[in-house]
């Protein structure tokens, strides 16, 4: 028998930001109930975790590298023996220690395993099927790139702040000050380039821009993405320029609401990618003017009130590092910039959603399409397909959900689903069976296999946005 602990392991939990490996006791002390330590089993917790290794073999050393935390559910563990085997193995490789799922294979964790872990000093923790080992390998990996991770979270929380300062026209030091409470702390910055702190960058034309703080400080691609900002505030400054960009964003405005011939742009803008034979438009999110034209100074860009456009005859390398969700059309004729000036604008929705570029490859999926609409719309295929078996799922310990998933993903193999979830075919096939008797949908009908997979689109959505905040 197992005593669960307190605490979370969900797919929201993450280690530490400093990065490193986590340790046994780590990934317990982040768990709810469901990943558990065997009664009365003194085990040595403190061991780093160097990865996550999911196997069903009796003996995987020759996988392992040393301080893996292997995964299984123990399909291969019948025999006193095959535990033996097993524990061997991996005493051997040097893994931390186990992690058995039970309520696939085992109900419970097999005792001649326990047996033979203890004997080893090999730690075991235990898994209900509410703890998929995905999730653990998640943790595993986040805690380990908590540097990267901590970058992210703080680019997402900068960004809109500072795209906003620009839309106000504010200051240089208004923008650093802006900065300084988001991240708390406070950067100086010097015109004649000698700002005398531990982390600093310069901006060409601007001076030096230093981090002044007690705690840590930013990584060099956050202090890179926020000279990038003081940078174009100089840009805002420009009032001609500024003035410019807001004429192109409407004449493109009224490109596309159909008010004004593509070909007339030529006549009214002076750039000379007009001539080119095609053109490609992106949308980008509104006040990220003064950063495009710095970014890409021979590209056409226009403000708008709602985003930003550009246009461009080339490859938009030189805004990966930009830090901003964008939306990319394919390239067109310049009769066609109307269109595409719309495919950017749905691009760019897709993209403020996920946090990332769209481009036109990404509009013809089923997940685009769903992604457009409202949550309303989606809300009954979730209620009435999903909350049933999530319902059953959590009363009873059972995985209708995860069956259908695999199922899905499988493209309707039965075969292909008993083998990624290590089942039986004929276990498969009454999961599906119990599915349609809770929803009246069936998962080996094509129309109803469709309405599952969007019903599972609104669950993935709505968990996107949860965790969002």
């Amino acid at each position: 028998m197992t005593a669960p602990l307190p605490g979370g392991l969900d797919e929201a939990t993450t280690g530490p930001l400093d990065g490193g490996a986590p340790t046994l006791r780590a990934l317990l002390d982040a768990s709810r109930p469901g990943l558990a330590v065997p009664d009365a089993s003194p085990q040595d917790l403190d061991r780093a975790i160097s990865w996550t290794h999911i196997t069903e073999m009796r003996d995987p050393s020759r996988y392992l590298r040393g301080g893996e935390l292997v995964c299984t559910v123990g399909l291969s563990l019948q025999t006193p023996q095959d535990c033996r085997t097993f524990a061997d193995a991996l005493a051997t490789a040097g893994a931390a220690g186990v992690c058995f799922g039970v309520g696939d294979g085992h109900d419970v964790v097999p005792a001649a395993l326990l047996d033979q872990c203890r004997r080893r000093g090999l730690p075991v923790l235990v898994a209900t099927p509410s703890v998929p080992f995905s999730t653990v390998s998640r943790y595993v990996a986040e805690y380990e790139l908590g540097a990267e991770i901590a970058v992210a979270r703080a680019t997402n929380a900068l960004v809109p702040e500072l795209l906003s300062a620009l839309r106000r026209h504010v200051s240089a030091r208004e923008l650093l000050d802006t900065a300084g409470d988001l991240l708390a702390c406070y950067f100086l910055l010097d015109p004649d380039g000698r700002a005398e702190s531990t982390v600093s960058v310069d901006i060409p034309g601007v001076g030096s821009l230093g981090w002044m703080g007690s705690g840590t400080p930013p990584e060099p691609a956050l202090l890179d993405l926020i000279a990038r900002f003081v940078r174009a505030t100089q840009g805002e400054r420009d009032l001609e320029a500024a003035l410019a960009r807001e004429r192109v964003g409407q004449l493109l405005s009224l490109v596309e609401r159909r008010m004004l011939l593509p070909d007339a742009l030529g006549q009214l803008l002076d750039w000379p990618g007009f001539a080119a034979d095609q053109l490609t438009c992106s949308a980008w999110p509104a006040g990220a003017g003064a950063l495009l034209s710095m970014a890409v100074p021979e590209a056409l860009v226009g403000d708008a009130p709602d985003l930003c456009l550009m246009l461009t005859t080339q490859s938009l390398d030189a805004t990966d590092d930009l830090s901003l969700p964008s939306g990319h059309s394919a390239l067109v004729p310049l009769t066609e910039i109307g269109s595409a000036i719309g495919q950017a604008r749905i691009a760019l929705d897709l993209a403020q959603r996920r946090g990332r570029r769209v481009g036109p490859d990404q509009l013809s999926t089923l997940d685009s399409l769903l992604d457009q609409l409202p949550p309303a719309q989606l809300a009954p295929f979730r209620q009435q397909l999903i909350d049933p078996l999530a319902e059953m799922d959590r009363r009873r310990g059972t995985q209708h959900v995860r069956t259908l998933r695999a199922f899905l993903a499988a493209n309707g193999s039965l075969s292909d689903t008993a083998r990624d979830l290590y089942l039986h075919t004929n276990t498969v096939r009454h999961r599906l069976a119990r599915i349609l008797e809770l929803t009246g949908r069936d998962p080996l009908n094509r129309n109803d296999q469709a309405a599952f997979s969007i019903a599972l689109h609104a669950v993935d959505r709505d968990g996107r946005r949860e965790s969002r905040g």
